[in-house]
């Protein structure tokens, strides 16, 4: 990917997609500068890097309603979230995703004004993923289908595979329920995949992050998801990453 304007960003937070509110976003990524100079430095510093985190403020247009973000933000001040930014969204694209605790929101502004709203959020639990994007953010899953393979690469002993999942939309009756797997495989077609992560059924909108311990010695992954129930119609984002 080359440089690019930022005009295809997405924010989706838990069960909630905020692209089509949020103005601008920023990911801060940081590991704890330690130091480890000694008496016989020869007078230059040495340093180590501690404890990681991640820091995240989004800011947006404030809107209220059902699936927008006042109904999420205005009564989740240290709840935990699961969330993932894409700088440029489409399948095969870099995203990252983490779990965070909402630590602030603020909204409303001045009279005459477009009325806004800010998010900050920190790193709650685990480390921040950089992962790709499987499937078509804007598509409906409306049948059972397998994402395009992505070759990520393997999972050595000591990383793992994480995954999550977005599910913002739910139509249909009779219980609209989608599942998502990922698989592995040693090749792009899937001649002999592999389980490595199942999440729990989806019916409602919400969130799910999980993970598998290496080592895996596939290098190609892709996302199964499995619908059912009468005219079922899901808004659904897939990513996962190594790390």
């Amino acid at each position: 990917m080359s440089i690019f304007a930022l005009t295809d960003g997405r924010l989706v937070v838990g069960g909630y997609d905020f692209s089509d509110n949020v103005v601008s976003m920023n990911l801060n990524i940081t590991a704890e500068e330690l130091e480890t100079t000694t008496i016989n430095s020869g007078g230059f510093r040495s340093k180590a890097g501690g404890l990681q985190d991640v820091d995240f403020t989004a800011n947006g247009y404030y809107e209220s309603g059902a699936n927008k973000p006042d109904a999420l933000l205005g009564a989740s001040n240290g709840a935990e979230h699961i969330i993932t930014a894409l700088a440029d969204s489409g399948v095969g694209n870099a995203s990252y995703f983490f779990k965070a605790r909402q630590f602030e929101y603020t909204m409303l502004g001045a009279v005459g004004e477009i009325a806004p709203f800010n998010l900050s959020a920190s790193q709650s639990a685990d480390r921040p993923v950089r992962a790709t994007q499987m499937n078509d953010f804007d598509t409906n899953i409306t049948t059972t289908t397998n994402s395009a393979s992505q070759q990520l690469g393997a999972v050595s002993s000591t990383q793992k595979l994480y995954a999550n999942v977005h599910v913002w939309s739910v139509a249909g009756t009779s219980t609209p329920t989608l599942t998502v797997k990922i698989q592995s495989d040693d090749n792009s077609s899937f001649t002999s995949p592999t389980d490595r992560i199942t999440f729990t059924g989806a019916t409602a909108i919400g969130a799910q992050y999980k993970t598998a311990d290496g080592a895996i010695t596939d290098t190609y992954y892709r996302a199964v998801l499995t619908v059912s129930g009468t005219s079922p119609v899901f808004k659904t984002l897939v990513n996962v990453g190594i790390a």
